[in-house]
């Protein structure tokens, strides 16, 4: 299915957070972003963290959901579902670098990848199908985070 343009931003975003957790999982020893020890790889993702999840995260609350809300009681629920996981995401970053890494990396990897194939899958779907061409008084609010920041 061909995303609506207002949203294809944040699934660029999304084909990264995928690279970054295929990367963080345990057996990923040397990943193509050229990570391969524990230490590197704590690092990379508290900084993924700062730079591309928080403000994404952003763009989805604070210009796309707004507009979903209301409309429908089960994409109400599906965006509540995910601003939880949300929040698990930003709990498993603030304690990645405690205790065993490699298992909170994995941790975090798996969630991270759970997380983006359930908006990709389920929710983008949705929203798509639900708000339909009133997604596009969103044009040019949402922009893919790396194009942002200039990485």
């Amino acid at each position: 299915m061909k995303r609506h343009k207002t949203i294809v931003p944040l699934s660029h975003d999304h084909y990264d957070g995928l690279l970054l957790a295929q990367s963080v999982k345990k057996n990923f020893i040397k990943t193509k972003l050229g990570l391969s020890s524990i230490e590197d790889k704590v690092k990379f993702v508290i900084n993924a963290y700062n730079t591309e999840l928080i403000p994404h995260f952003n763009h989805e609350e604070v210009i796309l959901f707004p507009l979903a809300l209301g409309k429908d009681e089960e994409l109400d629920d599906m965006i509540n579902e995910i601003l939880d996981e949300h929040d698990k995401i930003h709990k498993a970053v603030s304690r990645i670098s405690e205790g065993n890494l490699e298992q909170n990396l994995d941790e975090f990897g798996l969630l991270l990848e759970s997380h983006i194939r359930k908006e990709e899958r389920i929710l983008f779907p949705k929203i798509e199908e639900i708000l339909g061409d009133e997604l596009d008084i969103l044009d040019g609010q949402i922009i893919a985070v790396k194009d942002s920041c200039g990485i």
